[in-house]
């Protein structure tokens, strides 16, 4: 195992302790307590988990340290640690200052549903794993997200953070359609016996 590859682990490590920092937070509060010593810790362990992104990255391009591991652990990781934010800061929010409207969470956990779902119809379709290339809209769409969940941990209910928001919004079901697209030009290409394209 490389040593980027065990950042990354490092990073699935640390969405669990996130959570849990959060979540406490919420439970002292609702019990009258009024510190925010979970509330610092979850942003910091957030900020550390963030940070570690472009850290394993940025080792296994300059260290010749890529792996196939760690090309499939990484977008994991990734994704575990923002829905964990955006379903937690959309449900629990920020214990006395706001959390995300609940339109939110729903939209990105139902789009990464279904294109998990779509990934699963599409290797049993054609019987072998297809890697499908990152799109433009996805990367954006990740960005935005990552903004959100910063905006919502550090200005939970701040007016101003609205526009981010819905950006976010937009660019998710953008994304979604155009992984939905590809997907079912995929599947469209393969039942008339042509080379698949990504």
């Amino acid at each position: 195992m490389t040593f980027a590859t065990s950042i990354t682990l490092l990073r699935i490590l640390l969405v669990p302790l996130f959570a849990a920092a959060l979540l406490y937070h919420q439970e002292y509060h609702s019990e009258g307590y009024q510190g925010n010593e979970w509330y610092y810790a979850a942003v910091l362990l957030f900020a550390v988990a963030a940070f570690s992104d472009g850290i394993d990255g940025w080792i296994a391009r300059h260290f010749n340290q890529r792996s196939h591991l760690g090309r499939i652990l990484d977008p994991v990781a990734d994704k575990l640690l923002l829905v964990t934010g955006i379903v937690l800061l959309g449900t629990v929010g920020v214990a006395g200052k706001g959390r995300l409207p609940l339109w939110y969470p729903v939209l990105v956990v139902s789009r990464d549903l279904i294109l998990v779902a779509g990934t699963l119809l599409i290797g049993n379709f054609l019987h072998h794993y297809h890697f499908v290339k990152p799109h433009w809209t996805g990367k954006v769409s990740t960005f935005f997200q990552i903004a959100v969940v910063l905006l919502g941990l550090l200005m939970p209910g701040n007016p101003a953070t609205r526009p981010v928001l819905w950006a976010s919004g937009l660019m998710t079901l953008i994304s979604m359609t155009v992984y939905l697209m590809r997907g079912w030009q995929l599947l469209h290409t393969s039942s008339y016996g042509e080379p698949t394209r990504n």
